[in-house]
C-alpha cells in the first residue's frame, strides 16, 4: 500500500517540536499548583497528549520531555526533577503516540492511550520520588499526578479534535 502523506521537511519537524516544547513549558509554568514541597500539578500534559495525537510519537516524546524539563529548571525548587521529567514525560508522549498511531481517529483507543500515558507519568514520578523523598511521601503524589494526567487527556483530546476539524491537513503532519 502506497503512503500518500506528504514528506515533512526536517526544518518543519524541528520547528514544530521547538514550538510545542515551548508551549509545553509555558502551560507547565503558567498553571502550577504546588501540592507538596517537591510536587506540583500543571497543564503540560494537555500539550503532550495533543502533540501525540496530531504530530505523532516522536514529536510528543521530544516536545513533552524537553518542555517539562525546561519548566522544572525554570521553577526554582523543582529544578532537580528536570531529568526525571525529561524521561517520564518523554516516555508518556512516545507511548501515547505509538498506541494511537495505527488508528488515529479511534476515540476509545485514544482514551486507552491516554490512560497508559497517565500510568507511565504517575508511575514514573512515584518510582523516582520514592528514591528521592521515600516511597511513603511519593505515594501521596500519585492521585494528584493521575488527576493532572486525566485533565491532560481530556483537554488534549478536545484540543486535537478541534484542531483537526478546523484544519484537516494537520492529519498529515505525523511522523
Amino acid at each position: 500500500m502506497k503512503d500518500d502523506r506528504p514528506v515533512m521537511s526536517p526544518a518543519f519537524r524541528v520547528a514544530s517540536i521547538a514550538v510545542l516544547a515551548a508551549v509545553t513549558t509555558v502551560l507547565t509554568r503558567l498553571v502550577q499548583i504546588p501540592t507538596t514541597a517537591s510536587n506540583y500539578i500543571n497543564l503540560g500534559d494537555v500539550v503532550i497528549v495533543f502533540t501525540a495525537l496530531i504530530f505523532g510519537p516522536f514529536s510528543a516524546a521530544l516536545a513533552g520531555g524537553i518542555g517539562t524539563a525546561l519548566a522544572d529548571l525554570l521553577s526554582g525548587p523543582f529544578a532537580f526533577w528536570a531529568p526525571i521529567s525529561l524521561v517520564v514525560h518523554g516516555l508518556q508522549g512516545l507511548l501515547v503516540g505509538l498506541i494511537v498511531r495505527a488508528r488515529p481517529s479511534n476515540v476509545p483507543l485514544a482514551i486507552l492511550a491516554g490512560a497508559v500515558g497517565i500510568v507511565i507519568m504517575a508511575g514514573g514520578y512515584f518510582v523516582a520520588g520514592g528514591f528521592i523523598t521515600g516511597f511513603g511521601p511519593s505515594l501521596t503524589a500519585v492521585p494528584l499526578n493521575c488527576l493532572q494526567g486525566g485533565v491532560g487527556v481530556v483537554l488534549g483530546l478536545l484540543v486535537a479534535a478541534t484542531v483537526e476539524r478546523a484544519y484537516p491537513p494537520v492529519r498529515q503532519w505525523k511522523w
